[in-house]
């Protein structure tokens, strides 16, 4: 490290990042002082003029003439190529120093005029300012002063003195102005490499999924828009394990997720020319078809692939199964964007999983509707007492740094007399589809202001807004109504939103959140990183937090680079200002990696499963006990 740190500060950096960086610092500086110094040369050359004749004019003329159309030449070469090779910058560097030396140097051999000599302190400090590199001052600076000095020995005895002194302190001065100049431009240089690259540390989580490693939710979109941008048509299907869920709970987490690479080994063997495959979140993935591929072949393929995927399964001597179904739409047949592409796909996935498992089914308006599951949820939030069948759990959310609670996270049920618990992600679906979900929003919405007016003024509640509610600014005005009708103060509210939810209308969500915030409450962007992760969000919308989803958890405990990956996130929302949550912490193992990368909070259930409005209550309680069992887990 000291010997990089010495080669960096000589300019002989081996790091061609580094190189690069040093070019794109200097050309400003050297931008600022050749336009003054060519407008000097002209003048200089006029000055010539007036007061040489014969070959001294000719002479001193041409040199003059010459370095201010170098000066000129090199500006526009430094403002049309920022690309410029830090060798190259440092060949011009010095022809640029050696024409304002041999400028003075000419005049002096003609004329030895002792006033003149001091044009040598001006031109060393003008080349310790604008030298590229340590190399480059090392050469000009000792050769200015080395003629300065030349030049004072064949004066008196005094004069000579005195200018020794001069040639001393100027050289004393260069060097400082050198080291203070280089050590604040590569300290800049330094602050910007790190922030490159923990960005781009961060950004590799962009586009690969980190458990399986294939495209993400983020890059099956970006295909699907350039797509859609080229007018090319092509296929997209998402398929979906049935049965993946009960192997999680019978098995353990490390199980599935086995069985998750196993099912994207064998799907990535059926190789399909122009098909991409990647992973949405949990057990769903999604194809892009490109090419002339018919509905025939799709369903042929699709066949192919359930059939490859639900075979099975050996792992640790355990024989699995899953089942598998598929939805398929198409562009531009059935739409022209890419949400609503994902949506008819994923209603069709819907429709298999409900009527035709273990199916392909491609999207038909004629015929969607009749998914039985979806119409007996849509009756009953038409037609039940959602009043009293809906109501919350909540998940502590733990701060290690104060080794307590400081939050909930407010997660929707519903308990219906007829179709019994319905699964969240079920009913809230169907609730956006049939235009109930704000009804289901504004309910949950009441319950947890009303929870969270018996808890301390300390202890804040995350609740969660989905797309349409975020895309209704009537609607989200009115939960701020309600909030000052609670006597509630809105810095305990904190509302979170997915990626998914803002990606249709960004500019209607940057709206109502700024509105969010503008009002007091925090806004926290969930799950970042199971899917789209785009990090033109973190830019783009008014955050307050950033929840690491669970899948960037589960490998810190044996893998290096998860622990940098997830250390890389949590120092870029240090950067920005913004507060890292880590979702899905599950064991002590995990804990005592984690703890490390110091996060601002903590969910999963190492710290509290989703519980009852009592239990969280009694937890409350115990926040300042002795034997506080969240506490002490953490040790």
């Amino acid at each position: 490290m000291k010997i990089a740190s010495l080669l960096n500060q000589l300019g002989i950096s081996i790091d061609p990042a580094r190189q690069q960086a040093m070019v794109d610092a200097y050309i400003p500086i050297l931008r600022s002082v050749l336009v003054p110094a060519c407008c000097y040369y002209l003048f200089v050359t006029w000055e010539h003029w007036q007061t040489q004749t014969g070959p001294v004019l000719v002479a001193f003329s041409l040199i003059s003439t010459t370095t201010a159309l170098g000066f000129y030449l090199f500006n526009k070469l430094l403002a049309n190529n920022r690309t410029m090779s830090l060798a190259k910058l440092e060949l011009h560097n010095l022809a640029m120093h050696l024409f304002m030396y041999l400028n003075l140097l000419s005049y002096l051999l003609v004329y030895n005029v002792e006033t003149r000599y001091i044009y040598f302190v001006l031109l060393a400090f003008i080349f310790a300012i604008t030298g590229a590199t340590t190399r480059t001052v090392m050469i000009s600076v000792p050769l200015t002063l080395a003629t300065l000095y030349w030049f004072s020995t064949s004066l008196p005895e005094d004069l000579y003195a005195e200018y020794v002194s001069i040639v001393v302190a100027t050289a004393f001065a260069s060097v400082s102005m050198t080291g203070l100049l280089r050590h604040a431009i590569i300290r800049q240089i330094d602050a910007r490499l790190l922030a490159d690259e923990l960005t781009v540390k961060a950004r590799a989580l962009a586009d690969a999924d980190m458990l399986t490693g294939i495209p993400n939710r983020r890059a099956i979109f970006e295909k699907i828009d350039r797509l859609i941008e080229q007018r090319t048509p092509f296929w997209l299907g998402i398929f979906d394990l049935d049965g993946f869920k009960g192997i999680n709970d019978v098995y353990g987490h490390t199980m599935g997720d086995r069985l998750l690479r196993a099912s994207v080994a064998r799907a990535t063997e059926l190789h399909f020319e122009g098909a991409m495959i990647g992973r949405i979140g949990g057990d769903e993935f999604a194809v892009v078809l490109t090419g002339n591929v018919t509905e025939p072949q799709v369903r042929a393929l699709a066949g192919s692939w359930l059939k490859a995927i639900t075979a099975p399964y050996i792992i640790d001597n355990q024989e699995l199964s899953v089942g598998a179904s598929a939805g398929f739409s198409h562009y531009p047949d059935m739409g022209t964007a890419s949400t609503q592409l994902y949506e008819q796909a994923d209603f069709a996935l819907y429709k298999a999983k409900a009527r035709f498992r273990g199916q392909c089914i491609v999207f038909d308006t004629t015929d969607s509707k009749e998914m039985e599951n979806a119409i007996a949820i849509e009756r009953e939030l038409r037609e039940g007492n959602l009043e009293e069948e809906l109501f919350l759990l909540f998940q502590p959310q733990y701060s290690p740094s104060r080794q307590r609670v400081v939050s909930f996270e407010a997660l929707a049920r519903w308990q219906n007399p007829r179709l019994g618990l319905v699964r969240p992600n079920d009913f809230i679906r169907v609730a956006e589809r049939s235009g109930f979900i704000q009804k289901v929003t504004a309910i949950l919405f009441r319950k947890g202001l009303a929870e969270l007016k018996t808890w301390p003024n300390d202890i804040s509640l995350s609740f969660n807004l989905s797309a349409r509610d975020i895309s209704d600014q009537a609607f989200v005005l009115s939960l701020l109504g309600q909030i000052m009708k609670e006597d509630v103060s809105p810095s305990r509210l904190e509302f979170e939103i997915t990626e998914t939810a803002v990606m249709s209308d960004l500019t209607t969500s940057s709206t109502v959140l700024d509105r969010l915030r503008s009002s007091g409450c925090r806004v926290a962007l969930d799950d970042f990183g199971s899917g789209y992760s785009s990090f033109q969000y973190l830019d783009q919308l008014p955050l307050d937090k950033v929840k690491i989803d669970r899948s960037f958890i589960r490998k810190v405990g044996h893998s290096l680079t998860s622990r940098e990956i997830v250390a890389a996130i949590i120092a870029l929302c240090s950067k920005l200002n913004l507060r890292c949550v880590l979702e899905g912490v599950e064991t002590r193992e995990e804990m005592a990696v984690l703890a490390a990368l110091k996060p601002d909070l903590v969910q999963g259930y190492l710290y509290g499963r989703p519980m009852s409005a009592e239990d969280a209550r009694q937890l409350l309680q115990k926040q300042n006990s002795e034997n506080f069992p969240i506490a002490s887990q953490a040790q």
